[in-house]
């Protein structure tokens, strides 16, 4: 199965239509997408963010495959 490509855009639950901050995500992880409450770095450097919503269409390319996330308070690893 191919990776799901994402708009991740910036929001609460249910605003799909939020403001994109990536186009053409596709999750770091090999083999899962990401979940609801995952936090992740964008390939910009940008983040962290955590999940708090998605939607997924019925093809892995679609503009219509987004992830809605918000800023977290978590201090990068390091």
């Amino acid at each position: 199965m191919a990776r799901v490509v994402w708009s991740v855009r910036e929001g609460k639950t249910d605003q799909f239509d939020a403001p994109e901050l990536a186009s053409g995500y596709r999750s770091a992880h090999p083999v899962h997408e990401p979940k609801l409450g995952e936090v992740l770095h964008l390939p910009d450097g940008s983040g962290p963010w955590r999940v708090v919503d998605w939607v997924l269409t019925d093809r892995a390319d679609s503009p219509g495959n987004v992830l809605v996330v918000e800023r977290t308070g978590l201090a990068a690893a390091g």
